[in-house]
């Protein structure tokens, strides 16, 4: 029961972007009452996700609110019905459910991501700024989010606050200039922990070959660690590598099956690699679990490519932007 008790919780948080690695081996789940109803939560959250992504708002709605009359508390049902309102242009309603996920699950700090942004769309600046503050604490170098602060502090006449968080921008911007030229430290340590840290230095830097192989050395070591897969699968794309990624197709989806972001990566690989038929497969996983409007278009403009390198002219205009 505890089992796929964890494994709906961790569903949720995929879905919300906040990434956990699925056990590499799992253990058949008891079948008491609870473990079926968990199984059923599950089944029908997916089912209003694609409901969702197809734009079938109506049946999302029913779905996710049907999850809701069985688990009142269901935070990411009142996430994705948010979405739904969203969707049909019923701002008032997508805020209103969008608050209730964040009252539910107070640390999920992209819930408030979310609510923030939109605060700032519908100008309401003053309940913004809280919000903003408390986010750039948790990503205190994130000039997007420092943005949005320095915005909200000049709509509410906080000029002050402003020009303190434009300074802090100003320093990050400089900073960021000053490590593009400087210089990664040699790789000559075995510690996984430096492996790691020489690999984000050098993919910040650009030098993305040694990236990769500062990364992947970082992987054999640790392979649980969902920010080393995703800065290793940035390093493989922006290096051209693609077979680096492949070749690591079996541990990548049984650690992380249900994130769209790695699924959509192994997807590129393949369509890269010469194989679209696979990456087909990996799009269409990722698309399944991806809940970002960027993320979505990215995924599409992939199966469009895979469709129309396969020669399939029906199914590539299916995904035609």
């Amino acid at each position: 029961m505890r089992k796929l008790m964890l494994l709906l919780m961790v569903t949720a948080l995929w879905i919300t972007g906040v990434a956990q690695p699925a056990k590499k081996h799992r253990n058949t789940a008891s079948n008491t009452r609870e473990s079926v109803s968990a199984r059923a939560i599950t089944k029908r959250f997916n089912q209003g996700l694609r409901y969702y992504y197809t734009a079938q708002y109506e049946d999302a709605m029913q779905t996710f609110s049907g999850i809701l009359i069985d688990v009142p508390k269901h935070a990411p049902s009142y996430f994705m019905l948010s979405r739904v309102y969203m969707g049909r242009q019923q701002f008032t309603e997508a805020e209103t459910a969008l608050k209730q996920a964040v009252k539910l699950d107070k640390n999920n700090i992209w819930y408030q991501i979310e609510l923030a942004r939109s605060y700032v769309t519908g100008e309401n600046y003053k309940s913004a700024a809280p919000m903003w503050e408390k986010i750039c604490r948790e990503f205190p170098d994130n000039t997007e989010f420092l943005s949005f602060l320095a915005t909200c502090y000049t709509k509410t006449g906080a000029s002050d606050k402003a020009a303190e968080i434009q300074s802090r921008l100003d320093m990050l911007t400089r900073q960021v200039k000053e490590e593009e030229h400087s210089e990664i430290i040699p790789d000559n340590s075995s510690d996984d922990d430096s492996y790691k840290s020489q690999g984000l230095t050098a993919l910040k830097t650009q030098q993305y070959g040694q990236a990769v192989s500062c990364l992947e050395k970082a992987l054999r070591e640790d392979d649980t660690d969902y920010d080393l897969w995703s800065a290793f699968a940035e390093a493989v794309a922006k290096s051209g590598q693609w077979g680096k990624l492949t070749a690591l197709e079996e541990d990548l989806t049984t650690l992380f099956p249900q994130s769209a972001a790695l699924l959509s990566a192994l997807a590129d690989a393949f369509l890269h690699d010469g194989h679209p038929d696979k990456s087909v497969e990996y799009y269409k996983q990722a698309l399944s679990f991806a809940f970002d409007p960027d993320q979505i278009r990215l995924i599409r403009e992939g199966l469009h490519d895979a469709y129309t390198q396969m020669g399939d002219a029906e199914n590539a205009a299916r995904y035609r932007q």
